[in-house]
């Protein structure tokens, strides 16, 4: 008989040879990591070494071939680093308590020690944090776990979405050292505070939002002058009241961002800040960093500013608000308004002649009510005045990030990378298949522009979501990166996040770079650390490495946690839709079935097997689906990405966070 294979321990293998990684389970016993450069690398159940869903591992590569389970390389886990904790709804059963974990992922059940029923109070139906000692092997038998704490009873409101967050590891509360630092805050600005700074409180400045935004950190000027226009954007100085290394630098830090959920937002700073003194009410003084800058007609900035300042806000806009004024066409503010939008439109050309892409992805605006419950799921408007602010931020993000860029002063930019030659192959199968075309005709290569036009003219498709988010899947993932100042999406050659310090630590970063250089500007600045550093090995430099990377962890972990909970609200909206017909497109295709994508934005799975049922049949690049006829020809009738199709719900999983349809026709 052949001798079973044993994993091999630590000691036995190099360290040289080891990665470390992501588990990612699979409920038949495989699983991947997720390796730091991104790359997924298979591991079969043999090699698992007992790891479980979301466990940070080390391991080696055994193989570059591909496996029948993926095209990944594959590996083997040689040690379990660290073990996450798990979120799981507690079962009891004749007095005994078991844990069943809330992700398939992790096909195990658990069992729950009596000191811990007694001491948590724990009923069936509890939703508790618990975590498994890294030495067992819950593959092999049921093992005990730990409970660490009690998050309430699955039909409490709110505990499905902490439940997620805590399956994120996401931080919800502050802890004591920031609230005893948040006691020395005003709650008003002080008169020594002004000092160094421009006093710009007579001045027209404003803000424009949203409706229900509570944390306002970028407020403009505006002028429309002989040459071009004059525009400033002021942005919160949150930097004054967060000094770097303090507990509360270290909370924001560790959160990187704060995080938007349908029922709540989860801060990057404590309220005190966040919706109190950093952020730019109007009628009230606010300490700010401004980039004035000089635009000509074509949008060139010719010349520009940036210091330290004050302001006071004039009027607080809405975006309804301002939208309303350009489509009423009167009114005090409609000059101004109208100006700004004539910006607007020079700014966006400007970008589209550099080849900047444009995603018109539908984004949802799911309303809950005070217990949770989703009322409504409605697309999330995106109109002229949103891009108003959207396009002035891109202008004063570029200008900032273009300055530190020529003066060589080690900074943080927001970089996009290019797409790789793998994924835009994958790319011009499928636009192939719907008949576009992504190639340039004469050079026959991709360029930022060639995707520009694939979008334009996907747009007049019924395909123009599918070509949109297929595009999006084969860009790489923006990142902060001292070192490489461009991004692609925007085709700009130097970019950076100026514009958002009470919610991205990067910004708050940038901030104190800036005061840094400012001040060393003015004579003020002897032993400023980060200015006229060259070396890439400094420790300035590396320092800032280190925080660029942790945003981008971050940023990771809050759009991943968004898009949960995104889910689930629409899972639970679709509840009670059971047995109900709706129309929808295609919006993935797979060997496993069809991804619908429904008018209100829920997406759910058409399953391979309900499609052979209706005598589909995909082609080796499951990219299409055709319907033949008895004698082998075809009908005509097609299932490609963007394709319409009328379906029907058969079910819901709160758990996986899915719905479940089959043709309407059945």
């Amino acid at each position: 008989m052949p001798k079973k294979m044993k994993a091999k321990t630590p000691k036995q293998v190099k360290k040289s040879k080891l990665f470390n990684g992501k588990f990612i389970g699979n409920e038949r016993g495989f699983g991947f990591v997720q390796r730091e450069d991104g790359e997924d690398v298979f591991i079969p159940p043999t090699f698992t070494c007992g790891a479980l869903n979301g466990d940070e591992v080390a391991f080696k590569i055994n193989a570059r071939k591909p496996s029948e389970e993926a095209q990944q390389p594959v590996g083997e886990i040689i040690e379990i680093t660290r073990r996450m904790p798990m979120i799981g709804t507690v079962l009891v059963e004749n007095g005994a308590a078991l844990v069943r974990p809330s992700s398939r992922k992790v096909p195990y059940s658990f069992e729950v020690p009596q000191k811990s029923v007694t001491r948590f109070g724990l009923a069936d139906g509890h939703r508790i944090v618990f975590s498994v000692d890294k030495k067992h092997r819950p593959d092999k038998n049921l093992s005990a776990c730990f409970v660490t704490e009690l998050l309430g009873h699955i039909n409490d409101p709110g505990v499905d979405v902490l439940s997620l967050v805590r399956m994120a590891g996401v931080p919800y509360e502050f802890p004591q050292e920031v609230t005893d630092e948040l006691q020395k805050v005003p709650s008003e600005v002080q008169s020594q505070d002004l000092n160094g700074r421009r006093d710009l409180r007579g001045e027209y400045i404003f803000t424009i939002d949203g409706d229900d935004t509570k944390d306002i950190d970028d407020a403009i000027s505006f002028a429309k002058t002989e040459h071009g226009f004059s525009l400033g954007v002021h942005i919160a100085d949150v930097s004054h009241y967060v000094r770097q290394h303090s507990a509360t630098d270290d909370s924001a830090l560790s959160r990187g961002t704060s995080i938007y959920l349908a029922d709540r937002v989860i801060p990057m700073l404590p309220h005190t800040l966040s919706s109190g003194i950093c952020s730019l009410f109007p009628n009230v003084d606010r300490l700010t960093l401004s980039c004035q800058m000089q635009v000509d007609r074509s949008g060139i900035v010719t010349d520009y500013e940036i210091f330290t300042s004050v302001i006071n806000s004039k009027r607080r806009f809405t975006y309804n608000e301002v939208q309303g004024i350009l489509d009423g066409g009167n009114g005090d503010d409609f000059p101004l308004v109208r100006d700004m939008d004539e910006l607007r439109k020079i700014l966006r050309k400007k970008r589209d002649r550099r080849g900047a892409l444009d995603f018109d992805l539908p984004e949802a605006k799911i309303r809950v009510d005070e217990n949770g419950r989703v009322v409504s799921i409605e697309p999330y408007p995106r109109n002229n005045a949103t891009c108003i602010i959207e396009e002035f931020m891109i202008l004063c993000n570029e200008t900032i990030a273009s300055h530190f860029l020529t003066e060589k002063i080690p900074f943080i930019y927001r970089t996009h990378e290019q797409p790789n030659t793998e994924k835009l192959a994958a790319l011009q199968t499928m636009v192939e298949n719907l008949g576009l075309e992504l190639l340039q005709p004469k050079t026959r290569r991709t360029t930022a522009k060639s995707l520009q036009k694939l979008l334009e003219t996907a747009k007049e498709t019924p395909a123009a979501f599918a070509v949109s988010s297929a595009l999006l899947r084969a860009l790489p993932r923006a990142n902060y990166t001292p070192d490489n100042p461009n991004h692609f999406g925007l085709a700009s050659k130097s970019y950076c996040h100026f514009t958002s310090p009470i919610r991205r630590y990067a910004d708050l970063q940038i901030h104190r770079i800036i005061k840094d250089y400012v001040l060393k500007v003015r004579g003020q600045g002897d032993n400023v650390p980060l200015q006229g550093v060259r070396g890439t090995e400094s420790p300035e430099v590396l320092f800032l490495h280190t925080i660029a990377a942790q945003c981008s962890k971050t940023e990771r972990t809050a759009e991943a946690l968004e898009r949960d909970v995104e889910e689930l609200k629409k899972v639970q909206f679709m509840a009670d839709k059971k047995g109900e017909s709706f129309s929808a497109i295609v919006s993935g295709v797979t060997s496993w079935g069809v991804y619908v994508m429904l008018e209100n934005t829920a997406e759910g799975l058409l399953p391979a097997s309900n499609l052979q049922r209706h005598k589909f049949k995909f082609n080796k690049d499951y990219e299409v689906y055709e319907k033949k006829r008895e004698r082998g020809q075809k009908t005509g009738k097609i299932l490609r990405h963007g394709s319409p199709i009328a379906v029907r719900l058969t079910g819901t999983d709160e758990d996986e966070r899915r719905l479940n349809f089959v043709m309407d026709d059945e």
